[in-house]
C-alpha cells in the first residue's frame, strides 16, 4: 500500500501495490475460502480504484498509533479491504522519493483477514510482509514509531514486526495516517467491510496523545471518544 500527499491542497491519496500484495497473497497462502462473501445478486457494481474513510493529523508526530478490529469478517470480491496506520507516501521523500511505512490488517478474496506491515525504505523497493492471520472480533494494538531520526519501526500488540524503514524527510516530521482503505477492480461489486479504530493516538514531544485536529478522508465514518468506526 502507498499513497502521496499534497501538503498545500490537503491530501490526496493515490494507492499503489496492494493489488499486487493481493495478488501474491492469494497465490501463496493455502487459506480456506471466506465464508463472509456476498451474493452476487443485489450487489451494486463498484467504482473500480481506491475509496477511504479515515483522518490524517495536520501536524508532523514522531508516531502514530491504533487498536483496529473488524467485528465482521470484511466481503472481499476483488482487490482488498484494509486498516491501516501510517506515516509517508508516494514522492513525499527528499527527490520524489518514494517513502513510507504502514501496518495493519487486510481482507483478500479467498484469502480472509491478515496481519501485515508494507514499507518503501528511501532508495528500496517495496516490502510487503503477510504476518499471518488475524482473527475477527480481536484487538490489535498497531503503532508506527521514529525510534531514532529518520528511522521507523511498527509494532502489533508491542511486538516489533518487519524492516526498520528509513524515511528522510524536507519537510520536518511525517503526518499520521489512520484510515480504513478499499480497492475495487473494473466491473467488480463493491467490497463490504466494518473496521474499528480505538485509542487513535499520535506521538509528539515524548508524549501520546489523543489524536486532535484532523483532516477528513473519505466517508462512511463515525467519530467516537478516542477514534473512530468505519463502514462500507
Amino acid at each position: 500500500m502507498s499513497y502521496r500527499f499534497s501538503w498545500r491542497k490537503g491530501i490526496q491519496l493515490r494507492l499503489r501495490g496492494v493489488a499486487a500484495a493481493a495478488f501474491f497473497a492469494v497465490a501463496s497462502l493455502a487459506i480456506a475460502p471466506s465464508l463472509a462473501s456476498p451474493s452476487q445478486a443485489g450487489v451494486r457494481p463498484c467504482t473500480p480504484g481506491y475509496s477511504y474513510a479515515g483522518y490524517a493529523g495536520r501536524e508532523g508526530v514522531n508516531g502514530v498509533a491504533a487498536t483496529i478490529s473488524a467485528p465482521a469478517l470484511p466481503a472481499v470480491w476483488t482487490g482488498h479491504a484494509a486498516a491501516w496506520v501510517g506515516v509517508g507516501g508516494i514522492h513525499e521523500g527528499p527527490g520524489n522519493a518514494n517513502e513510507w511505512l504502514q501496518a495493519g490488517i487486510a481482507a483478500f478474496p479467498r484469502v480472509g483477514l491478515r496481519l501485515y506491515v508494507e514499507e518503501v525504505s528511501r532508495g528500496e523497493a517495496r516490502r510487503f510482509a503477510d504476518l499471518g492471520p488475524a482473527v475477527v472480533g480481536r484487538r490489535y494494538r498497531v503503532r508506527v514509531v521514529e525510534k531514532r531520526p529518520d528511522v521507523w519501526r511498527a509494532f502489533v500488540n508491542g511486538r516489533r514486526v518487519g524492516k526498520p524503514a528509513y524515511l528522510p524527510t524536507t519537510r520536518g516530521s511525517w503526518r499520521p495516517v489512520a484510515t480504513a482503505e478499499s480497492w475495487s477492480a473494473a466491473r467488480s461489486s463493491c467490497n463490504r467491510y466494518a473496521y474499528r479504530f480505538e485509542g487513535v493516538s499520535a506521538l509528539q514531544a515524548g508524549r501520546w496523545r489523543t489524536l486532535g485536529e484532523a483532516e477528513r478522508l473519505g466517508a462512511g465514518l463515525t467519530r467516537e471518544r478516542s477514534g473512530f468506526s468505519a463502514l462500507s
